[in-house]
């Protein structure tokens, strides 16, 4: 063992795929990650910044919100070499800095979000992901391939002993893709990250090992199965396991992602009176804001112009709009009085919150220019609409 840490990120890591979050199939598949939680702290609310990659990448390196960063929209950004937080503390320390990522990632990663110190050697790999979802046409259904998954934790696990060999010091992130090749679907390779996790622990230390992810995904909540563009629990809450901080072996304070580096570099938990997740900059028409603090959810919709409020205290999952006390019943096709039927002791303070919340908001949003704005509105449209052109002629 060396005092090399790695601190490990699965791409769409929603909390329930984890058995030591809940999970009933996975139970007793996952042991490594089990022990690495028994033996550590487990982050039962930690957030990300952002429900997607490259927006809560920056989070992560640089340590500020999505409405913090100098950007009004998602547009390729210009080379920033040593501008972050994250790999020049490391740095400073005597860390080498190295990212393991799949080499597909370079095209969009580095392109809308070069966050990741001038230092930072990238390792790019071919094939360590398995291509599922609208961009990839699969045709039959994926079948489980053990052969697949074992090359492919060979190749990653080859890769970080020649990092350790060449810099036996080392940051070591590793992000792994949604699916790791040789499985079928988001979810389907928790054994195979446990198995990727198992190898690890025979180069890194325990107490040198962190595991989370930059975000999660709809998992069906809404009828909705992927991510971006939502700011509900299973996009936003993710997974974080660490070696034992302060003899905790739960941590449930409010906790996010961009104050990683503090956790790993000083083995501080900061906690959050208030944590903001973005889906978009602030000059995009499809943002949405999410206030989380330690009992309540607030939303607010860019396009819409509404509210929503949740009470995470009776309704983790955020199936209940506090700010919407009547719904349509298509069963019955009347307009249902929704505090009839769902049980919260805030509907009658609800719009009270909801102020305190909102004013929170109007302290931090702000518009682009007019014709930023414009664009960006009408610009998404017409790709919507050439889009559906595309696929009803094709």
């Amino acid at each position: 063992m060396n005092d090399s840490i790695i601190f490990i990120t699965k791409d769409a890591l929603c909390k329930s795929y984890l058995p030591v979050y809940g999970n009933k199939f996975w139970a007793g598949k996952t042991p490594n990650i089990d022990e690495l939680a028994a033996k550590g702290t487990v982050f039962n609310r930690q957030y990300t910044s952002a429900p997607s990659t490259v927006m809560s990448f920056r989070s992560m390196t640089t340590g500020k919100f999505a409405y913090e960063q100098p950007y009004s929209e998602y547009t390729p950004k210009e080379v920033e070499g040593a501008s972050t937080d994250l790999f020049e503390i490391a740095k400073s320390k005597g860390y080498s800095g190295h990212i393991i990522w799949d080499s597909t990632w370079v095209k969009m990663v580095l392109r809308y979000g070069n966050c990741y110190g001038a230092d930072t050697q990238i390792h790019n790999m071919d094939g360590l992901k398995q291509g599922v979802g609208a961009y990839y046409k699969n045709g039959e259904p994926l079948q489980n391939d053990d052969s697949k998954v074992a090359q492919t934790i060979d190749r990653i696990i080859n890769e970080v002993e020649e990092i350790l060999k060449n810099t036996p010091k080392s940051f070591v992130w590793l992000h792994l893709p949604h699916v790791i090749y040789g499985r079928t679907s988001y979810g389907s390779d928790m054994d195979a990250f446990d198995m990727l996790i198992g190898r690890l622990r025979t180069i890194f230390s325990d107490d040198n090992i962190f595991i989370s992810a930059d975000h999660g995904n709809m998992n069906g909540y809404n009828g909705k199965y992927c991510y971006g563009f939502d700011v509900h629990s299973s996009a936003i809450e993710i997974p974080l396991i660490s070696p034992r901080i302060d003899g905790l072996r739960q941590c449930d304070s409010l906790t996010c992602n961009v104050d990683i580096k503090t956790l790993i570099f000083e083995r501080k938990i900061i906690p959050r009176e208030y944590v903001f997740v973005d889906t978009a900059y602030y000059a995009q028409p499809h943002r949405k804001l999410a206030i989380v603090n330690s009992q309540f959810a607030y939303i607010y919709n860019k396009a819409s112009k509404t509210e929503e409020l949740y009470d995470l205290e009776y309704d983790r999952e955020m199936r209940c709009n506090l700010l919407k006390p009547s719904n349509y019943d298509p069963d019955r096709n009347i307009i249902a009085p929704v505090r009839d039927y769902y049980f919260s002791p805030h509907w009658d303070d609800a719009n009270v919150i909801a102020i305190s919340f909102r004013n929170i908001k109007n302290e931090l949003w702000r518009n682009g220019a007019f014709v930023e704005e414009f664009k960006n509105k009408y610009e998404r449209k017409l790709k919507f609409f050439i889009a559906k052109l595309l696929v009803k002629f094709r």
